[in-house]
């Protein structure tokens, strides 16, 4: 497994990514989690660096590009992050033996009970603890 260069990680930190980088094979890359805390992260950023704008153009100026920013490079990544995660999630309901477990939790894509992260391999108690729903 090739590790992720200084850049990669700040990229990934901030998920500025559509699709899961080559290293990321043994656990999912989009969590809800690290999807809203991403955006929190851009999001207080834009408004930090719109707050330094405001000394350098009027108000106007500054709400429409700081709103601007905020929907393109806050929300808009989130959201689109957010419907790859959930195609994601109905590959892994439809095509395993997890999808149809009661202890499958569909937010993180976590089997409750290991607190392991469910990939499409197999599932990761092997079937031992499957409960239907």
């Amino acid at each position: 497994m090739n590790q992720p260069t200084p850049f990669e990680q700040i990229r990934d930190m901030f998920l500025l990514r559509l699709s899961p980088p080559p290293y990321a094979v043994d656990q999912p890359f989009y969590t809800t989690g690290s999807i809203v805390s991403a955006a929190l992260m851009r999001i207080v950023i834009l408004i930090a660096l719109g707050y330094a704008l405001r000394s350098y153009a009027s108000a106007t100026t500054t709400w429409t590009v700081t709103m601007f920013a905020v929907w393109a490079v806050g929300v808009y990544p989130a959201w689109r992050q957010y419907s790859t995660f959930n195609e994601a999630v109905d590959t892994i309901l439809e095509s395993t033996l997890c999808g149809s477990c009661r202890h499958f939790n569909t937010s993180n894509q976590v089997c409750r009970v290991l607190d392991v992260h469910v990939t499409s391999d197999a599932p990761p108690c092997e079937a031992l603890d499957w409960e239907p729903l």
